[in-house]
């Protein structure tokens, strides 16, 4: 899944169209794609998109390319292991959410 589809899929087809993506150049959609971003951080502390970098001690801590960390609670880390490394995550309100797949799991930050 690219950071496109991941977009789509999070602001619904109808807003994503009226972005005419498909007319903008590369520059324009990661611009778009980091105001996006800065946008969710700037609503809420726990709110983020982000990509998985890293998936530790099977699933339960998850490092994010934004240098975040969250702990999966044990359930959830089983689910988190099978979206691997380079997924597309939401992080809002202690859940983690594929965006592409519509599936979450409960996070909690974890300060190394």
């Amino acid at each position: 899944m690219t950071a496109n589809d991941a977009l789509a899929s999070y602001l619904g087809p109808d807003l994503f169209c009226r972005l005419g993506w498909d007319g903008l150049s590369l520059e324009q959609r990661d611009a778009i794609l980091s105001v996006f971003r800065s946008g969710l951080n700037a609503g809420a502390a726990s709110g983020a998109v982000v990509t998985i970098e890293e998936l530790l001690i099977d699933g339960r801590v998850v490092v994010c390319d934004d240098g975040s960390t969250w702990e999966a609670c044990p359930k959830g880390a089983e689910t988190i292991e099978e979206w691997g490394a380079g997924a597309l995550v939401a992080v809002h309100r202690g859940m983690l959410y594929k965006l592409d797949e519509w599936e979450a799991v409960e996070v909690d930050p974890l300060r190394l």
